[in-house]
């Protein structure tokens, strides 16, 4: 049986992101997006979607990512849970980030598994 696990999500971040390394030394990003619900699907609101980046695509979105700047996340969901201090259980779902795309400012896209590519450097180099 075939699965299928991939969401695009456009919104804006709520607060500048937060960058860390694991013990092992990783870079891990995380933020949270405000996506507005469209009009036609029932109650019109904002949801408040965590996002997290890992190792090169996370050194790059902390460079370029601010507060209040729009941006295109493709990637994965992902459900977790932990213990907090009570000793309670407690679920989270989180978007663990393939690609960003910010759109406030000129093309640059950010991807997990490719090289960060500027639109404008590549304008010299063309032959027209």
């Amino acid at each position: 049986m075939a699965s299928l696990n991939r969401i695009v999500l456009v919104g804006q971040l709520t607060a500048d992101p937060d960058s860390r390394s694991t013990v092992d030394g990783l870079a891990v990003t995380k933020f949270r997006l405000a996506v507005k619900r469209p009009q036609g699907e029932g109650a019109s609101g904002t949801d408040f979607i965590d996002i997290v980046t890992w190792r090169q695509l996370a050194e790059l979105g902390a460079q370029v990512l601010k507060k209040g700047k729009q941006v295109l996340v493709e990637g994965r969901i992902q459900n977790r849970s932990y213990d907090n201090q009570a000793g309670q259980r407690i679920w989270t779902t989180e978007i663990i980030a393939s690609n960003l795309v910010p759109l406030d400012q000129a093309p640059v896209a950010i991807n997990q598994d490719e090289e960060v590519v500027d639109d404008e450097s590549l304008a010299g180099d063309l032959p027209f």
